[in-house]
């Protein structure tokens, strides 16, 4: 695997959870020389009938979030931006298919400790063709050192 291919993906879906998965996957992109590649996908909600139900979260509120991310990462780290429609769990397994990462960071919100993290990180750990960092909303995410960065390799 050359240094070009070498990437690690992000969920983005818009939620408060977003923030601390970003900083643990641009940070871990840091570290293996990768570059992050962030990944919003807008569900296709379909009602009890089999209508199709206004989305919670469209393809406009998700290029938004990709853009916003972005450029609050991309002093650290080489981004790549991409948006999709469907199954977000589906579709971050597909993504994760053909990109082959090192790994997916995906965010959960913090509810019951005792529960699992998530219907969607339960699903990717299950799916995903590589290991899956799961990081919690409330948790501290600890700043890693970046000597590797400004020194270059030890």
């Amino acid at each position: 695997m050359t240094a070009e291919s070498r990437v690690i993906v992000c969920a983005v879906d818009g939620s408060t959870a977003d923030a601390a998965a970003i900083d643990v996957a641009a940070q871990l992109a840091v570290l293996a020389d990768a570059r992050l590649a962030l990944l919003a996908v807008a569900p296709v909600p379909i009602d009890s009938v089999g209508d199709q139900a206004p989305p919670p979260w469209t393809l406009e509120d998700a290029k938004r979030a990709l853009e916003r991310t972005a450029a609050a990462v991309d002093d650290r780290v080489g981004v790549d931006c991409y948006l999709d429609a469907g199954n977000p769990v589906r579709r971050l397994v597909e993504f994760a298919g053909r990109t082959r990462p090192l790994l997916v960071v995906v965010g959960t919100r913090a509810r019951d400790p005792a529960l699992p993290p998530s219907i969607g990180a339960s699903g990717l750990i299950r799916g995903a063709p590589c290991p899956v960092v799961v990081v919690p909303e409330a948790g501290y995410v600890p700043e890693l050192d970046d000597r590797r960065r400004r020194d270059g390799p030890s």
